[in-house]
């Protein structure tokens, strides 16, 4: 069982399992910077990182393991290395399902033990090349498909509100960028987790076009929907990150005018009334932009939510059925109920949902042509509640994760980028809305998201 020291882990930043007391009172994290990103050498930033999470960690539970002396040896090599580094002075954390030589890959769970991982995964090879340090890993929902509750490293605290929670299996990622531990995070997003838990904690949450980042070295959950994404406080970084990691030059940006947004008929649920009211300032804030706003009708988004649900089911249960059977005692009950309903998944059920979702990519993309972006919620509600990750929808309490599935899941089946937009509204959490474009125009969605989020004060 990989509890405080024995799974490596410096004790001084393994979050202990306690309930906190639940206070509505919001939280203003406090900024581990205090100078412009530009006069920051590595080292400077690695040494910001870690006093923050030195204050914070505890309470919050966001990161798993934490290795200062690896985190500093990383910085002084970006340093000292010649060249010009388009990351240079940014932090981040990776998830536990992405591999950090020299710390364990545990993916929230006991099955695997402690080991370290013998290389980085690309994709933090090549961000180790662009300047920006890997500081830690954190903490998720186990496997990534157990509940907030983890049972080896406990639940992640929203850094907006001690009272909620963080509404995703990306949960650690997003509280340390969120808290001002880094500049931003990695996080996996196989059904929604990057963008329901940037919804919940007032962030910017990426998924990109499936395989146009590298899952290499990531623990998969569900290879035909798995993806590689980014978490940060502005859209620009995520614009700036994603540039590096594709070998582009960065955007000058993008105008909203002459855009085309679609607003999707049929495509989900009932939405609380405070992500209604996002929805309309965003679609306000593009019309007086220049931009136009056209409703589009897709149909049949139940079924394709299902079909992806299936798929998940499915390949998580081809993938670690052997070593959950071998080990039933090192994964939570979660673990054990979700692999029960995914047992249920037959092998011609699987191969019909995936012919399904192959029908449903020709027929979006013929929805996709002439249109720039669809404009639809992150998530049915506010941040959920700490206790039971409920959402209020209307006079309702709804589980944050399902009641969401339908505004998340069909970018993942479909294979389309998203990317998650804060809507601040002081006092009180925030609200989000999501982009979603078209395949591998990933930095043009980006750089629209970057343009509207600053226009509806995300």
């Amino acid at each position: 069982m990989p509890t405080g020291s024995r799974a490596g882990f410096p004790r001084d930043h393994f979050p202990p399992r306690r309930r906190l007391s639940a206070s509505t009172a919001f939280l203003s994290p406090r900024p581990h910077r205090s100078l412009p990103l530009v006069d920051l050498s590595a080292s400077q930033s690695v040494e910001l990182s870690l006093a923050a999470i030195r204050r914070d960690n505890v309470r919050l539970r966001a990161l798993t393991h934490v290795d200062p002396a690896d985190a500093r040896a990383r910085a002084a090599s970006v340093d000292a290395s010649p060249g010009v580094k388009p990351l240079l002075g940014l932090t981040y954390v990776a998830k536990e399902l992405i591999d950090v030589a020299r710390m364990p890959t545990t993916g929230g769970s006991s099955l695997f033990g402690s080991v370290p991982a013998l290389e980085d995964a690309p994709i933090v090879r090549d961000l180790q090349a662009a300047g920006a340090v890997v500081v830690g890993k954190s903490n998720m929902h186990e496997l990534a498909v157990g509940s907030a509750k983890n049972p080896w490293f406990g639940q992640v605290v929203n850094p907006l509100s001690p009272a909620h929670g963080t509404g995703g299996t990306s949960s650690g990622s997003v509280a340390a960028v969120a808290a001002g531990f880094v500049d931003f995070a990695l996080g996996t997003d196989s059904g929604g987790s990057n963008r329901s838990t940037a919804a919940a904690t007032g962030l910017y949450g990426f998924k990109p076009t499936n395989g146009l980042l590298s899952v290499e070295g990531v623990r998969p959950v569900s290879p035909t929907l798995d993806t590689v994404g980014i978490l940060s406080r502005s859209g620009s970084t995520l614009a700036r990150v994603f540039a590096a990691l594709v070998g582009r030059p960065p955007s000058e940006g993008v105008a909203l005018a002459g855009r085309v947004f679609a607003r999707p008929i049929g495509l989900h649920g009932p939405v609380d009334a405070s992500v209604e009211r996002a929805l309309e300032c965003a679609a306000e804030t593009i019309r007086a932009g220049g931009g136009e706003i056209v409703e589009v009708t897709f149909s049949d988004a139940a079924a394709l939510s299902q079909a992806g649900r299936e798929i998940l089911r499915y390949e998580f249960h081809r993938q670690y059925r052997g070593a959950i059977a071998a080990a039933p005692e090192r994964v939570g009950q979660d673990v054990h109920a979700f692999l029960a309903i995914a047992a249920q998944v037959s092998a011609a059920q699987y191969d019909d949902a995936l012919a399904r979702i192959g029908e449903h990519r020709q027929l979006w993309h013929r929805h996709l042509e002439g249109l720039d972006a669809v404009l639809l919620p992150s998530a049915p509600g506010l941040a959920p509640r700490l206790e039971d990750e409920h959402t209020r929808v209307g006079g309702q309490w709804v589980p944050y994760g399902p009641a969401g599935a339908e505004l998340r899941m069909w970018a993942n089946t479909i294979g389309l980028p998203a990317v998650a937009i804060p809507v601040t509204r002081p006092p009180g959490l925030p609200a989000s809305i999501q982009l979603a474009g078209r395949p591998r125009a990933d930095a043009v969605l980006l750089d629209l998201a970057t343009a509207l989020g600053r226009a509806v004060g995300g």
